[in-house]
């Protein structure tokens, strides 16, 4: 009797600590990104912030070689040929990138070798670290492919509007330290292990950190980028809330009694 061979699932939701860690898993192809992930990553990051006790989370690519190097441009021929193909993969795209953007803890996107194409996975994380040896790369030009507006938001966000044009129009390759440079990434790591101790102790550092206080800059920061820019009853909501939460009761306290506040 013949055994099945079993392929490996090309997302994996596991624990690191405070952190659910969510890998791109397919080394083979440094991480490529198909429609099927791209469809399946909401429910999973549903699924991870469900997990008891988790304050972050962590993306990154399977193996030593690639973040992700990107769409996987070889399914193209199949997924993304009819407009109503590019439509529906399109749409698979900005769910999945609007899902991380918007999910209620602190995202991280850990990045070691090629972090290339135009998922946007990395840029919709709140921060992005990176290894040393890491590689970036948006290359629609090479496509002849024009991204969605609010991807390209977020890349602009990011750089700025005149980098993010070279960026976009020229579709070069940037080390670690350009992308520092320019805002692509916030920490550079001299390498792999560096780069993983150095996520653990920034999801220990904001998992020790008001949870309350983390979903509302996470909030008012994507509210200030989408062009509000003063004060109104969505934000007043937002201090309200806080003020009414046991998190500031716990700091206030904490602060008096000269001792690390404890959140829940």
């Amino acid at each position: 009797m013949e055994h099945p061979i079993m392929v490996p699932p090309p997302l994996l939701l596991d624990r690191d600590g405070p952190a659910a860690v969510v890998t791109i898993n397919r080394p083979e192809r440094l991480n490529a990104v198909t429609f099927a992930v791209f469809a399946r990553l909401p429910a999973l990051l549903a699924e991870a912030a469900e997990l008891p006790g988790v304050r972050a989370l962590v993306l990154r690519g399977a193996g030593t070689r690639a973040f992700s190097a990107g769409a996987d441009i070889g399914e193209f021929a199949a997924v993304r040929t009819t407009p109503e193909q590019a439509a529906a993969y399109d749409q698979a795209v900005l769910a999945a990138e609007a899902a991380l953007a918007g999910f209620p803890m602190p995202t991280i996107a850990a990045v070691h070798g090629y972090c290339y194409g135009g998922g946007g996975l990395a840029l919709a994380c709140d921060i992005r670290l990176a290894a040393r040896a890491a590689r970036f790369a948006i290359t629609p030009a090479k496509l002849g492919l024009v991204y969605p507006l609010r991807a390209t938001k977020r890349l602009v966000d990011a750089v700025g509007p005149s980098r993010a044009k070279i960026i976009l129009m020229a579709g070069a390759e940037y080390d670690a330290a350009r992308a520092l440079s320019f805002g692509l990434v916030d920490e550079v790591f001299d390498d792999a292990a560096a780069l993983d101790a150095g996520v653990r102790e920034l999801t220990a550092l904001l998992a020790s950190r008001s949870a309350v206080t983390q979903r509302a800059v996470k909030e008012t920061i994507a509210r200030i980028l989408d062009g509000v820019s003063a004060d109104d009853e969505s934000h007043a909501a937002l201090r309200a809330a806080a003020l009414a939460s046991p998190d500031y009761a716990e700091g206030v306290s904490a602060f008096l009694e000269r001792r690390s506040p404890r959140f829940g």
